[in-house]
Protein backbone atom coordinates (compact mmCIF):
# COMPACT_ATOMS: atom_id res chain seq x y z
CA UNK A 1 0.00 0.00 0.00
CA UNK A 2 2.67 2.56 0.53
CA UNK A 3 4.78 1.29 -2.39
CA UNK A 4 1.49 1.92 -4.50
CA UNK A 5 0.88 5.61 -2.65
CA UNK A 6 4.31 6.42 -3.05
CA UNK A 7 4.34 5.39 -7.11
CA UNK A 8 1.41 7.29 -7.45
CA UNK A 9 2.81 10.68 -5.83
CA UNK A 10 5.65 9.84 -8.11
CA UNK A 11 3.81 9.89 -11.50
CA UNK A 12 1.55 12.62 -10.96
CA UNK A 13 3.90 14.65 -9.20
CA UNK A 14 3.71 17.59 -11.85
CA UNK A 15 0.21 18.12 -11.72
CA UNK A 16 -0.01 17.68 -7.67
CA UNK A 17 2.69 20.72 -7.05
CA UNK A 18 0.90 22.57 -10.35
CA UNK A 19 -2.41 21.95 -8.42
CA UNK A 20 -1.14 23.11 -5.19
CA UNK A 21 0.23 26.54 -6.60
CA UNK A 22 -3.07 27.06 -8.58
CA UNK A 23 -4.37 26.61 -4.97
CA UNK A 24 -2.28 29.40 -3.48
CA UNK A 25 -2.81 31.36 -6.57
CA UNK A 26 -6.81 31.49 -5.83
CA UNK A 27 -6.48 31.77 -2.43
CA UNK A 28 -3.72 34.43 -1.82
CA UNK A 29 -5.76 36.90 -4.54
CA UNK A 30 -9.28 36.07 -2.80
CA UNK A 31 -7.73 36.79 0.73
CA UNK A 32 -7.08 40.06 -0.67
CA UNK A 33 -10.97 40.31 -2.30
CA UNK A 34 -13.34 42.43 0.36
CA UNK A 35 -16.73 42.05 0.15
CA UNK A 36 -18.90 43.88 -2.81
CA UNK A 37 -21.81 44.79 -4.81
CA UNK A 38 -24.33 42.03 -4.50
CA UNK A 39 -22.18 40.62 -1.16
CA UNK A 40 -23.43 43.34 0.91
CA UNK A 41 -27.55 42.93 -0.03
CA UNK A 42 -27.52 39.13 0.11
CA UNK A 43 -24.97 38.62 3.62
CA UNK A 44 -28.28 37.97 6.31
CA UNK A 45 -25.64 39.05 9.44
CA UNK A 46 -23.99 42.13 8.56
CA UNK A 47 -21.13 43.29 10.33
CA UNK A 48 -21.16 39.87 12.09
CA UNK A 49 -20.18 35.98 11.37
CA UNK A 50 -21.47 33.58 14.07
CA UNK A 51 -23.93 31.27 12.69
CA UNK A 52 -26.69 30.71 14.75
CA UNK A 53 -30.69 29.17 14.27
CA UNK A 54 -31.44 32.84 14.28
CA UNK A 55 -29.31 33.43 11.20
CA UNK A 56 -30.23 30.18 9.54
CA UNK A 57 -33.90 30.96 10.07
CA UNK A 58 -33.19 34.60 8.04
CA UNK A 59 -31.58 33.02 5.54
CA UNK A 60 -34.49 30.94 5.08
CA UNK A 61 -36.78 33.01 5.04
CA UNK A 62 -34.74 35.38 2.93
CA UNK A 63 -34.63 32.96 -0.07
CA UNK A 64 -38.95 32.55 0.37
CA UNK A 65 -38.79 36.24 -0.17
CA UNK A 66 -36.53 36.44 -3.17
CA UNK A 67 -38.13 33.13 -4.86
CA UNK A 68 -41.73 35.17 -4.67
CA UNK A 69 -40.17 38.54 -5.48
CA UNK A 70 -37.57 38.52 -7.84
CA UNK A 71 -35.84 35.15 -9.19
CA UNK A 72 -35.50 31.44 -9.23
CA UNK A 73 -32.29 30.87 -8.67
CA UNK A 74 -32.60 29.03 -5.41
CA UNK A 75 -29.49 27.07 -5.68
CA UNK A 76 -27.35 29.90 -6.53
CA UNK A 77 -28.73 32.09 -3.33
CA UNK A 78 -28.55 28.92 -0.80
CA UNK A 79 -24.65 28.77 -1.01
CA UNK A 80 -24.30 32.64 -1.18
CA UNK A 81 -25.71 33.25 1.66
CA UNK A 82 -24.18 29.91 3.31
CA UNK A 83 -20.99 30.97 2.59
CA UNK A 84 -21.97 34.91 3.45
CA UNK A 85 -22.74 34.13 6.99
CA UNK A 86 -19.06 33.18 8.62
CA UNK A 87 -16.11 34.60 7.91
CA UNK A 88 -14.82 34.81 3.93
CA UNK A 89 -11.92 32.49 5.04
CA UNK A 90 -13.94 29.47 4.32
CA UNK A 91 -15.21 30.86 0.71
CA UNK A 92 -11.67 31.73 -0.06
CA UNK A 93 -10.42 28.01 0.79
CA UNK A 94 -13.45 26.30 -1.24
CA UNK A 95 -13.28 28.56 -3.80
CA UNK A 96 -9.84 27.91 -4.25
CA UNK A 97 -10.19 24.14 -4.77
CA UNK A 98 -13.36 24.63 -6.86
CA UNK A 99 -10.98 26.61 -9.25
CA UNK A 100 -8.18 24.18 -9.93
CA UNK A 101 -11.28 21.61 -10.35
CA UNK A 102 -12.85 23.75 -13.11
CA UNK A 103 -8.94 24.14 -14.89
CA UNK A 104 -8.49 20.22 -14.44
CA UNK A 105 -12.47 19.48 -15.91
CA UNK A 106 -11.60 21.53 -18.68
CA UNK A 107 -8.33 19.41 -19.60
CA UNK A 108 -10.69 16.36 -18.73
CA UNK A 109 -13.36 17.14 -21.29
CA UNK A 110 -10.66 18.15 -23.77
CA UNK A 111 -8.55 15.20 -23.89
CA UNK A 112 -11.01 12.79 -22.06
CA UNK A 113 -8.25 12.02 -19.30
CA UNK A 114 -6.47 13.60 -16.58
CA UNK A 115 -3.17 15.42 -16.31
CA UNK A 116 0.19 13.57 -15.90
CA UNK A 117 2.83 14.49 -18.09
CA UNK A 118 4.88 18.04 -17.52
CA UNK A 119 2.73 18.79 -20.93
CA UNK A 120 -0.32 17.87 -19.30
CA UNK A 121 0.38 20.48 -16.27
CA UNK A 122 1.62 23.28 -19.18
CA UNK A 123 -1.82 22.44 -20.68
CA UNK A 124 -3.46 23.37 -17.11
CA UNK A 125 -1.43 26.48 -16.49
CA UNK A 126 -2.49 27.70 -20.26
CA UNK A 127 -6.27 27.40 -19.35
CA UNK A 128 -5.63 29.59 -16.20
CA UNK A 129 -4.13 32.33 -18.71
CA UNK A 130 -7.19 31.77 -21.36
CA UNK A 131 -9.19 32.17 -18.41
CA UNK A 132 -7.71 35.46 -17.09
CA UNK A 133 -7.01 36.92 -20.41
CA UNK A 134 -9.21 35.67 -22.68
CA UNK A 135 -12.19 36.34 -20.47
CA UNK A 136 -13.04 40.29 -19.87
CA UNK A 137 -12.63 40.50 -15.51
CA UNK A 138 -12.48 36.86 -15.35
CA UNK A 139 -11.54 38.29 -11.30
CA UNK A 140 -15.31 39.17 -10.96
CA UNK A 141 -16.39 35.53 -11.91
CA UNK A 142 -13.81 33.34 -9.98
CA UNK A 143 -12.69 35.67 -6.57
CA UNK A 144 -15.86 37.97 -6.41
CA UNK A 145 -18.26 35.85 -3.78
CA UNK A 146 -21.64 36.26 -5.40
CA UNK A 147 -20.72 36.30 -8.94
CA UNK A 148 -18.55 33.79 -8.50
CA UNK A 149 -20.73 31.16 -6.96
CA UNK A 150 -23.64 32.41 -9.37
CA UNK A 151 -21.32 31.30 -12.53
CA UNK A 152 -18.26 29.16 -12.15
CA UNK A 153 -19.42 27.51 -9.13
CA UNK A 154 -22.43 26.33 -11.13
CA UNK A 155 -21.34 26.23 -14.05
CA UNK A 156 -18.71 23.48 -12.84
CA UNK A 157 -21.21 21.64 -11.36
CA UNK A 158 -23.02 21.20 -14.37
CA UNK A 159 -19.83 19.86 -16.03
CA UNK A 160 -19.52 17.73 -13.28
CA UNK A 161 -23.03 16.29 -13.81
CA UNK A 162 -22.83 15.54 -17.33
CA UNK A 163 -19.37 13.62 -16.80
CA UNK A 164 -21.62 10.45 -16.71
CA UNK A 165 -22.63 11.19 -20.73
CA UNK A 166 -19.36 11.70 -21.67
CA UNK A 167 -17.71 8.68 -20.15
CA UNK A 168 -20.83 6.99 -21.60
CA UNK A 169 -20.61 8.20 -25.15
CA UNK A 170 -16.54 8.16 -25.31
CA UNK A 171 -16.30 5.07 -23.82
CA UNK A 172 -19.48 3.35 -23.32
CA UNK A 173 -19.44 3.23 -19.85
CA UNK A 174 -22.76 3.89 -17.70
CA UNK A 175 -23.75 4.38 -14.03
CA UNK A 176 -26.82 1.88 -13.11
CA UNK A 177 -27.82 4.25 -10.13
CA UNK A 178 -30.48 6.29 -11.50
CA UNK A 179 -31.99 8.11 -8.95
CA UNK A 180 -29.17 9.54 -8.25
CA UNK A 181 -28.95 10.85 -11.57
CA UNK A 182 -32.69 12.61 -10.73
CA UNK A 183 -31.89 14.22 -7.57
CA UNK A 184 -28.69 15.76 -8.52
CA UNK A 185 -30.36 16.64 -12.02
CA UNK A 186 -32.64 18.67 -10.33
CA UNK A 187 -29.75 20.61 -8.90
CA UNK A 188 -28.73 20.85 -12.05
CA UNK A 189 -31.79 22.43 -13.70
CA UNK A 190 -32.14 24.88 -11.05
CA UNK A 191 -28.65 26.48 -11.52
CA UNK A 192 -28.99 29.27 -14.31
CA UNK A 193 -31.67 29.74 -17.03
CA UNK A 194 -29.82 29.96 -19.74
CA UNK A 195 -27.36 26.79 -18.73
CA UNK A 196 -30.90 25.05 -18.48
CA UNK A 197 -32.10 26.02 -21.79
CA UNK A 198 -29.21 24.56 -23.07
CA UNK A 199 -29.35 21.12 -21.06
CA UNK A 200 -32.95 21.20 -22.45
CA UNK A 201 -31.58 21.61 -26.02
CA UNK A 202 -28.86 18.83 -25.68
CA UNK A 203 -31.30 15.51 -24.20
CA UNK A 204 -33.47 16.41 -27.44
CA UNK A 205 -30.14 16.70 -29.42
CA UNK A 206 -29.67 13.33 -27.95
CA UNK A 207 -32.62 11.72 -29.12
CA UNK A 208 -32.41 13.08 -32.79
CA UNK A 209 -28.83 11.19 -33.05
CA UNK A 210 -30.68 8.31 -31.65
CA UNK A 211 -33.36 8.16 -34.30
CA UNK A 212 -31.10 8.96 -37.24
CA UNK A 213 -28.61 6.60 -36.35
CA UNK A 214 -31.05 3.51 -34.98
CA UNK A 215 -28.02 1.72 -33.90
CA UNK A 216 -27.75 3.92 -31.04
CA UNK A 217 -28.55 3.96 -27.74
CA UNK A 218 -29.19 6.37 -24.69
CA UNK A 219 -27.99 5.28 -21.79
CA UNK A 220 -29.93 3.75 -18.56
CA UNK A 221 -30.29 7.28 -16.69
CA UNK A 222 -31.16 9.26 -19.70
CA UNK A 223 -34.92 9.64 -18.45
CA UNK A 224 -33.98 9.86 -14.83
CA UNK A 225 -31.18 12.87 -15.76
CA UNK A 226 -34.03 14.46 -18.33
CA UNK A 227 -36.54 14.63 -15.44
CA UNK A 228 -34.82 15.81 -12.96
CA UNK A 229 -33.52 18.85 -15.08
CA UNK A 230 -36.65 19.21 -16.02
CA UNK A 231 -38.50 19.56 -12.66
CA UNK A 232 -35.27 22.06 -11.56
CA UNK A 233 -35.98 24.04 -14.54
CA UNK A 234 -39.61 24.44 -13.68
CA UNK A 235 -38.42 25.40 -10.05
CA UNK A 236 -36.35 28.06 -11.49
CA UNK A 237 -38.24 29.36 -14.83
CA UNK A 238 -41.37 29.33 -13.15
CA UNK A 239 -40.48 31.61 -10.30
CA UNK A 240 -43.27 34.01 -9.46
CA UNK A 241 -40.01 36.55 -8.41
CA UNK A 242 -39.25 35.81 -12.54
CA UNK A 243 -41.96 38.05 -13.50
CA UNK A 244 -41.99 40.07 -11.31
CA UNK A 245 -38.29 40.80 -12.20
CA UNK A 246 -38.95 41.19 -16.04
CA UNK A 247 -41.96 43.86 -15.20
CA UNK A 248 -39.28 45.75 -12.83
CA UNK A 249 -36.80 45.98 -15.62
CA UNK A 250 -39.56 47.22 -18.33
CA UNK A 251 -38.18 43.52 -20.27
CA UNK A 252 -40.52 42.74 -23.41
CA UNK A 253 -39.61 39.98 -25.99
CA UNK A 254 -39.36 41.59 -28.83
CA UNK A 255 -37.40 40.97 -32.74
CA UNK A 256 -35.86 44.34 -32.16
CA UNK A 257 -34.39 43.24 -28.73
CA UNK A 258 -33.11 39.59 -30.05
CA UNK A 259 -31.16 40.97 -33.23
CA UNK A 260 -30.11 43.65 -30.43
CA UNK A 261 -28.83 40.83 -28.43
CA UNK A 262 -27.35 38.92 -30.82
CA UNK A 263 -25.00 41.79 -31.82
CA UNK A 264 -24.05 42.38 -28.59
CA UNK A 265 -23.13 38.39 -28.41
CA UNK A 266 -21.10 38.64 -31.86
CA UNK A 267 -18.94 41.84 -30.55
CA UNK A 268 -18.36 39.11 -27.26
CA UNK A 269 -16.83 36.72 -29.43
CA UNK A 270 -14.59 39.12 -31.63
CA UNK A 271 -13.68 41.52 -29.52
CA UNK A 272 -14.88 40.81 -25.47
CA UNK A 273 -12.44 37.67 -25.71
CA UNK A 274 -10.07 38.99 -27.76
CA UNK A 275 -7.25 37.88 -25.08
CA UNK A 276 -8.14 34.53 -26.21
CA UNK A 277 -7.63 34.11 -29.89
CA UNK A 278 -4.45 36.64 -29.31
CA UNK A 279 -3.41 33.39 -27.26
CA UNK A 280 -4.91 30.62 -29.55
CA UNK A 281 -4.59 31.59 -33.20
CA UNK A 282 -0.85 31.22 -32.99
CA UNK A 283 -1.03 27.91 -31.80
CA UNK A 284 -3.48 26.88 -34.55
CA UNK A 285 -1.30 28.47 -37.27
CA UNK A 286 1.76 26.59 -36.13
CA UNK A 287 0.09 23.60 -35.14
CA UNK A 288 -1.24 23.10 -38.72
CA UNK A 289 0.81 25.28 -40.77
CA UNK A 290 4.50 24.77 -39.01
CA UNK A 291 3.98 21.13 -37.87
CA UNK A 292 1.37 20.31 -40.72
CA UNK A 293 -0.53 18.63 -38.10
CA UNK A 294 -4.75 18.74 -39.29
CA UNK A 295 -7.32 19.49 -36.69
CA UNK A 296 -9.50 16.67 -35.65
CA UNK A 297 -12.54 17.33 -34.48
CA UNK A 298 -14.75 14.59 -32.50
CA UNK A 299 -18.34 14.61 -32.27
CA UNK A 300 -18.58 14.75 -28.32
CA UNK A 301 -16.60 18.45 -29.32
CA UNK A 302 -19.16 19.44 -31.69
CA UNK A 303 -21.81 18.62 -29.08
CA UNK A 304 -19.93 21.03 -26.61
CA UNK A 305 -19.74 23.97 -28.28
CA UNK A 306 -23.11 23.85 -29.97
CA UNK A 307 -24.50 23.53 -26.40
CA UNK A 308 -22.74 26.75 -25.44
CA UNK A 309 -23.88 28.16 -27.85
CA UNK A 310 -26.92 27.58 -27.33
CA UNK A 311 -26.69 28.76 -23.44
CA UNK A 312 -25.83 31.92 -24.73
CA UNK A 313 -28.16 32.66 -27.47
CA UNK A 314 -31.02 32.09 -24.36
CA UNK A 315 -29.70 34.74 -22.91
CA UNK A 316 -31.35 37.14 -25.66
CA UNK A 317 -34.89 36.05 -23.77
CA UNK A 318 -33.54 37.44 -20.58
CA UNK A 319 -34.44 40.58 -18.68
CA UNK A 320 -30.95 41.70 -18.58
CA UNK A 321 -27.70 40.49 -19.08
CA UNK A 322 -23.77 41.10 -19.00
CA UNK A 323 -20.56 39.75 -19.94
CA UNK A 324 -20.43 37.12 -17.15
CA UNK A 325 -23.18 35.05 -18.19
CA UNK A 326 -21.03 34.10 -21.16
CA UNK A 327 -18.85 31.93 -18.97
CA UNK A 328 -20.46 28.76 -19.70
CA UNK A 329 -19.94 29.23 -23.32
CA UNK A 330 -16.27 30.55 -22.76
CA UNK A 331 -15.76 27.17 -21.37
CA UNK A 332 -17.48 25.26 -23.91
CA UNK A 333 -14.56 27.22 -26.16
CA UNK A 334 -12.04 26.35 -24.19
CA UNK A 335 -12.89 22.77 -24.10
CA UNK A 336 -13.20 22.89 -28.40
CA UNK A 337 -10.03 24.74 -29.12
CA UNK A 338 -7.96 22.52 -26.74
CA UNK A 339 -9.59 19.19 -28.26
CA UNK A 340 -8.10 20.09 -31.36
CA UNK A 341 -4.57 20.83 -30.88
CA UNK A 342 -2.20 18.29 -30.20
CA UNK A 343 -0.15 19.86 -27.44
CA UNK A 344 2.06 17.23 -27.50
CA UNK A 345 4.25 18.17 -30.55
CA UNK A 346 4.61 21.53 -28.64
CA UNK A 347 8.32 22.03 -27.15
CA UNK A 348 8.83 21.37 -23.29
CA UNK A 349 10.04 25.11 -22.71
CA UNK A 350 6.14 26.06 -23.18
CA UNK A 351 5.85 24.60 -19.63
CA UNK A 352 8.28 27.84 -18.54
CA UNK A 353 6.92 30.37 -20.48
CA UNK A 354 3.53 29.24 -18.98
CA UNK A 355 4.39 29.17 -15.76
CA UNK A 356 5.79 33.12 -16.53
CA UNK A 357 2.84 34.29 -17.83
CA UNK A 358 0.91 32.81 -14.65
CA UNK A 359 3.61 34.33 -12.24
CA UNK A 360 3.01 37.87 -14.31
CA UNK A 361 -0.57 37.36 -13.66
CA UNK A 362 -0.62 36.44 -10.25
CA UNK A 363 1.83 38.99 -9.39
CA UNK A 364 -0.75 41.82 -11.04
CA UNK A 365 -3.31 40.79 -9.06
CA UNK A 366 -1.79 40.98 -6.28
CA UNK A 367 -1.26 44.40 -6.39
CA UNK A 368 -4.18 45.84 -7.12
CA UNK A 369 -5.88 43.72 -5.07
CA UNK A 370 -4.10 44.60 -1.99
CA UNK A 371 -4.80 47.96 -3.42
CA UNK A 372 -8.85 47.49 -3.52
CA UNK A 373 -8.95 45.48 0.26
CA UNK A 374 -6.76 48.33 1.58
CA UNK A 375 -9.42 50.63 -0.27
CA UNK A 376 -12.24 48.86 1.19
CA UNK A 377 -11.69 49.14 4.76
CA UNK A 378 -10.61 52.25 4.96
CA UNK A 379 -14.14 53.13 3.41
CA UNK A 380 -15.59 50.91 6.38
CA UNK A 381 -13.84 52.43 9.03
CA UNK A 382 -15.29 55.81 7.34
CA UNK A 383 -18.63 54.75 7.44
CA UNK A 384 -18.77 53.43 10.84
CA UNK A 385 -16.79 56.41 12.20
CA UNK A 386 -19.56 58.91 10.59
CA UNK A 387 -22.14 56.46 11.97
CA UNK A 388 -20.49 56.80 15.69
CA UNK A 389 -20.58 60.55 15.18
CA UNK A 390 -24.44 60.05 14.09
CA UNK A 391 -24.25 60.87 10.51
CA UNK A 392 -26.34 58.35 8.55
CA UNK A 393 -25.97 59.83 5.45
CA UNK A 394 -22.40 58.82 4.08
CA UNK A 395 -20.52 60.44 1.34
CA UNK A 396 -16.83 58.47 0.32
CA UNK A 397 -14.33 59.00 -2.30
CA UNK A 398 -14.53 56.38 -4.85
CA UNK A 399 -11.51 54.27 -5.71
CA UNK A 400 -8.86 55.67 -7.90
CA UNK A 401 -8.53 52.36 -10.31
CA UNK A 402 -8.84 51.26 -13.37
CA UNK A 403 -10.89 48.43 -14.23
CA UNK A 404 -9.37 46.24 -16.86
CA UNK A 405 -9.08 43.03 -18.60
CA UNK A 406 -7.66 41.37 -15.42
CA UNK A 407 -8.77 43.85 -12.63
CA UNK A 408 -12.55 43.65 -11.44
CA UNK A 409 -14.33 45.83 -8.56
CA UNK A 410 -17.80 46.80 -8.62
CA UNK A 411 -17.20 50.54 -6.81
CA UNK A 412 -19.88 52.27 -4.52
CA UNK A 413 -22.01 54.07 -7.32
CA UNK A 414 -22.48 57.77 -6.82
CA UNK A 415 -26.43 57.30 -6.65
CA UNK A 416 -27.72 56.88 -3.17
CA UNK A 417 -31.26 55.68 -4.76
CA UNK A 418 -29.61 52.21 -6.46
CA UNK A 419 -30.15 49.29 -5.14
CA UNK A 420 -26.50 48.14 -4.60
CA UNK A 421 -26.51 51.33 -2.54
CA UNK A 422 -29.11 50.77 -0.55
CA UNK A 423 -28.19 47.07 -0.03
CA UNK A 424 -25.14 48.98 1.36
CA UNK A 425 -26.62 51.23 3.46
CA UNK A 426 -28.72 48.29 5.26
CA UNK A 427 -25.62 46.63 5.45
CA UNK A 428 -24.06 49.24 7.86
CA UNK A 429 -27.36 50.64 9.23
CA UNK A 430 -27.40 53.91 7.92
CA UNK A 431 -30.19 55.68 5.78
CA UNK A 432 -27.72 56.60 2.72
CA UNK A 433 -24.13 56.39 1.06
CA UNK A 434 -23.18 56.97 -2.30
CA UNK A 435 -19.46 58.32 -4.03
CA UNK A 436 -17.79 60.96 -5.16
CA UNK A 437 -15.27 60.79 -7.76
CA UNK A 438 -11.76 61.01 -7.22
CA UNK A 439 -9.47 62.76 -9.37
CA UNK A 440 -7.24 60.04 -11.08
CA UNK A 441 -3.67 61.49 -11.18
Amino acid sequence: MINLFWRNLITFRYPIIINILLFIFYFIIASLTPYAADDFVYKINPLEYEISPKVLKDAFNFQIWHYFNWGGRIIVLFFVQLFLIPVKLYFNLINALVQIIIINTLFFYSYNRIATTLKDVSIILLINIMLFIGFYKYSGMSIYLTSTIGYSWMHLYVLLYYLPFWNYYVNQKESQNKLIFFVFGIISGCTNEHVFIAQIIFFILLIILKRINHHNRTPHFFYHSLSGVLTGGAILMLSPGNFIRAQTLNSEISIIKIIDYLSYDLFWVINSIKGFWVIVVPFLFIHYFFYNNKFEIKKPNIIIIFIGIISSLAMSFAPNYHNGTNLFLFFCIIIFILSVIDFSIFPKQLFIINIIINLLIFFYLYDNHKFINEYALSIEKTILDEKMKGNDEIIVNNISIKTNRLISYNAIPNNPSFARNKGIAKYYGIKTIRSIDNVVK
